[in-house]
This record gives structure tokens, C-alpha cells and sequence, in this order.
């Protein structure tokens, strides 16, 4: 069984109604659907930050994209002359 600790904060009534809704519609309880709000939440912030980490690494090392890479990275994006 998983641990669980409970929390408790202040939202707007519109957000608790929308959550309610949403709850409602997938037949899942109020909880479940915080907790996967949240699952997400960290899921994307943790993804953020090794990235973050690993680049300021790279940077710590000295170990920057060349001329060439900058380049051909922008190329792919640039948009054709009418």
C-alpha cells in the first residue's frame, strides 16, 4: 500500500466546480483526479530541471554548440522565399 498524507489548500470555487466536473464525467473521486493533476505537474517540472541541470553542466564543461550546429539547427526551421 502506498503511503498517503493528507493536504489541504485554497482554490478558487470556479477551479473546485471544474474539478468536480471533471471528476464526475470519468467516474473518479475528487482525489484521483488531484493527484493525477499532480503526477503531471511533477512529472513535467522534474523533466524541466534535468534538462536545466544538464545543460548548465554541459556549460560548466565548456561544451557549447559550435557555429555549424547553431546553423544547421536553424535552417531546418527557416521558411522558404515565395
Amino acid at each position: 500500500m502506498v503511503d498517503s498524507a493528507r493536504i489541504s489548500f485554497v482554490t478558487e470555487a470556479s477551479k473546485r466546480a471544474q474539478l468536480d466536473a471533471i471528476a464526475g464525467a470519468f467516474g473518479k473521486n475528487l482525489s484521483a483526479v488531484i493527484n493525477e493533476a499532480i503526477d503531471q505537474y511533477i512529472d513535467m517540472h522534474e523533466w524541466q530541471l534535468r534538462h536545466i541541470q544538464e545543460g548548465v553542466e554541459e556549460a560548466r564543461r565548456g561544451d557549447f554548440a559550435s557555429d555549424e550546429e547553431v546553423e544547421t539547427f536553424f535552417d531546418q526551421y527557416e521558411q522558404p522565399s515565395c
